[in-house]
C-alpha cells in the first residue's frame, strides 16, 4: 500500500520534479546513508544431493541494522563478483545483498545440450532457497553480519538469467509444451523482484515474461536491451508458456524504460563490452531500484513519491521513464 505524501520532502521532491525545476542531481538517494560497505563477506553453503559447495559473497551495510536483505542471482557465466556499481550502492543505503555463485559461475559449467540447460536452470532456482535457509549459518561465517539481517524483508534481485530465477522464485510458473513439464518453486519469502533485464532475451519466453511472478516487480531495460523489447532475440522452435501473467493490472508492476539502454549499461555490469559505460543509465536504475526498494520494505514516503508518474523522467532529462501496469 502507498505510503502518505504528506511529508514535506516527499511532497517537494514530487513537486520540483513535475515542474521541471529539478534535473538529474534530483535523483532518489535513499533515506539511509550513504553508510560504510563490507564488500569482501564471504561463505560457502554444502548444496544437498548435488555434491558440491555454493560460494556466495555478502555485500553489507558495516554498521548499524537489521536490514533488507537482498538474494542476487548472476548472469549467465558471471559471478558476484561483477555487479559491484549496483550492490555496493544498495549496501551503502540500508541493503544487506547476498550473492550466491551458481553452477555455472565463471564457466564452471558450460550446457551443450537442453538437458544441461534445464539443469542450470533448476540448480539456480533452488540455490535462491538455499540461501534463505541457510541465513543463519551465513551469519555464522561472517561475524559483521551479527544483528544486520531483517529475515521478514527479502528481496528477489537478478540480471540476465538471473531475471528467469527471480521470476520463478516470485511465484511465475512455465509450461514447456513439448513435453508439459511445468517449471516452478514453492518459494514464497521474496517480498519483491528487481531485474536488470529483459527476461524475454531468452528466445524461449513470450511477451510479457516479466509480469509472470506474483511479487511486486521493477524490470529495468532498453532498446539496447536483449529481449522483446529491445534486439538480439534468438529464433527458438517453441516457446514456454507462462502460466501466471495476471489479466489485468496489478498496480505493482513497475516497467523503467532507459533510452540506449543495453544488456551491461556500456559494461558496468556482467562483463567488458566495446560501449562506452553508461553511467547516467545505471545512475537511473540505482536510483529507480532504491526507490522500489524503500518503498515496499520501509514504506518510505519519498520513495513512493519517486515512482510517481513522470518522476523519473523529470529527474533523467527524459532518458529514462517508469510506467506502472
Amino acid at each position: 500500500m502507498n505510503g502518505s505524501l504528506a511529508a514535506s520532502p516527499a511532497v517537494i521532491l514530487l513537486v520540483s520534479l513535475l515542474a521541471g525545476t529539478v534535473n538529474a542531481q534530483a535523483l532518489y538517494d535513499g533515506v539511509v546513508g550513504p553508510l560504510a560497505v563490507t564488500s569482501d563477506g564471504a561463505a560457502s553453503l554444502a548444496v544437498p544431493d548435488q555434491d558440491r559447495e555454493m560460494s556466495l559473497r555478502i555485500v553489507y551495510p558495516a554498521q548499524g541494522g537489521p536490514y533488507p536483505v537482498v538474494v542476487f542471482s548472476h548472469g549467465t557465466f558471471s559471478s558476484g563478483d561483477k555487479y559491484d556499481l549496483v550492490v555496493e550502492f544498495w549496501a551503502a543505503r540500508g541493503y544487506v545483498i547476498i550473492l550466491p555463485n551458481h553452477l555455472d559461475a565463471n564457466y564452471g559449467i558450460i550446457p551443450t545440450k537442453t538437458e544441461d540447460m534445464i539443469r542450470v536452470i533448476r540448480t539456480r532456482i533452488s540455490d535462491m532457497s538455499l540461501v534463505l535457509d541457510g541465513l543463519d549459518e551465513i551469519e555464522g561465517q561472517n561475524p559483521g553480519l551479527k544483528g544486520k539481517l531483517n529475515r521478514d524483508q527479502i528481496i528477489a534481485a537478478g540480471h540476465s538469467i538471473g531475471t528467469q530465477v527471480v521470476l520463478v522464485n516470485t511465484g511465475q510458473r512455465m509450461r514447456n509444451p513439448t513435453n508439459d513439464f511445468v517449471t516452478e518453486s514453492s518459494e514464497d519469502r521474496f517480498m519483491a523482484a528487481v531485474m536488470l533485464s529483459d527476461p524475454g532475451k531468452m528466445a524461449l519466453m513470450p511477451d510479457d515474461t516479466w509480469k509472470g511472478g506474483s511479487a511486486p516487480t521493477l524490470l529495468s531495460t532498453g532498446p539496447d536491451d536483449y529481449g522483446l523489447m529491445g534486439d538480439g532475440r534468438r529464433v527458438a522452435e517453441y516457446q514456454n508458456e507462462i502460466l501466471t501473467i495476471p489479466d489485468e493490472p496489478t498496480g505493482d508492476k513497475y516497467l523503467l524504460l532507459i533510452e540506449r539502454g543495453d544488456h551491461y549499461f556500456g559494461g558496468l555490469i556482467h562483463r567488458e563490452v566495446d560501449k562506452e559505460p553508461d553511467h547516467d543509465g545505471l545512475a537511473a536504475f540505482n536510483a529507480a531500484s532504491l526507490a522500489f526498494m524503500d518503498a515496499y520494505t520501509r514504506d518510505e514516503a519519498s520513495a513512493w513519491a519517486f515512482l510517481e508518474p513522470g518522476v523519473v523522467s523529470a529527474a533523467t532529462d527524459g532518458r529514462a521513464v517508469l510506467t506502472v501496469e
